[in-house]
């Protein structure tokens, strides 16, 4: 008896929304609690949908869940499709004259700041639109891009990816920053030779705050000894007030209750360093209209 060809007939939407979260994921469990359902429940639908296509979609190697090759080209064509129809929704809403809908908003977590402290004044003008706000590292927020999982993405250095629409929105100075307790804290002038002396405490390899630190000194011959690395700023900040050392932060990291009780700015002769921070999203793309005034809005304000 011939085998009968793969079909795609009978598949629901269910079906592909469960199925892109456990791909997305490589669990069932984390996908089931994204989406509030059941693990056997999630099971079930990924077996069924797997039955209707008369193909397995996953696999599992060592205890870890992978795509099968036809599982790969159906979670392509699932995002589109979700993608699609989200913005669909939003497209009717906006027939309707409603300022109402989903914005998806991706950004590295020293980026979670600013876009906070600018929220209030957009969600007050759009009362209706909702906000959702995914907090990543740099690789992780290219490979949503290039998925097109999200409506726009706040980068602290431009993707390295073609087809991709990059803006500049922010500006935001760094500064040397060190417990009120330092010995360095009181000095009116600081010199990098003196910061030459200190432990530091660095952000992660690459990211561009290190990269611009490490230029400055290179620049004076100057080499910086990292006593200790972290990826993220809450925690070098809970590293300087645990007298670990001294490090670099953006303005938008450090509230101004944090500069009156725990940390001093230092005043380092000839440092006047910032980095740009770019607004992107695929080119092509159709953004909703609560996702092209919130771009608008970041573009005017950041």
């Amino acid at each position: 008896m011939a085998q009968q060809p793969p079909s795609t007939k009978g598949i629901t939407l269910h079906q592909m929304e469960v199925f892109e979260a456990v791909a997305r994921h490589g669990s069932y469990t984390k996908a089931a609690e994204e989406l509030f359902l059941s693990q056997p429940t999630v099971s079930i639908q990924v077996k069924q949908l797997s039955k209707t296509i008369g193909l397995p979609l996953f696999e599992t190697v060592g205890r870890k869940l992978f795509l099968t090759p036809a599982g790969d080209t159906l979670l392509a064509t699932c995002r589109n499709v979700l993608a699609q129809l989200s913005t669909l929704d939003d497209a009717l809403v906006a027939f309707q004259g409603l300022d109402r809908g989903m914005v998806r908003v991706a950004t590295v977590e020293s980026g979670k700041t600013a876009l906070v402290q600018h929220l209030k004044p957009f969600m007050d003008s759009y009362p209706g639109l909702e906000l959702s706000l995914h907090i990543g590292n740099h690789q992780e927020l290219s490979a949503r891009l290039q998925d097109n999982q999200d409506d726009l993405y706040l980068f602290n250095q431009p993707p390295a990816l073609n087809g991709v629409a990059v803006f500049p929105c922010m500006d935001v100075p760094l500064h040397i920053v060190t417990h009120r307790q330092h010995p360095l804290a009181g000095r009116s002038v600081v010199t990098p030779q003196q910061l030459a002396q200190e432990s530091w405490i660095l952000s992660e390899a690459g990211s561009v705050s290190r990269q611009l630190l490490e230029e400055f000194f290179r620049a004076q011959s100057i080499t910086v000894r990292c006593r200790l690395e972290l990826s993220s700023y809450e925690a070098i900040k809970v590293s300087i007030r645990a007298g670990l050392g001294i490090a670099v932060l953006p303005a938008p990291s450090l509230s101004a209750a944090e500069l009156a009780t725990d940390f001093v700015i230092l005043p380092v002769a000839e440092f006047s360093l910032r980095k740009q921070w770019h607004l992107a999203y695929p080119k092509g793309k159709h953004l909703s209209p609560g996702a092209k005034v919130f771009c608008d809005y970041l573009l005017e304000h950041l």
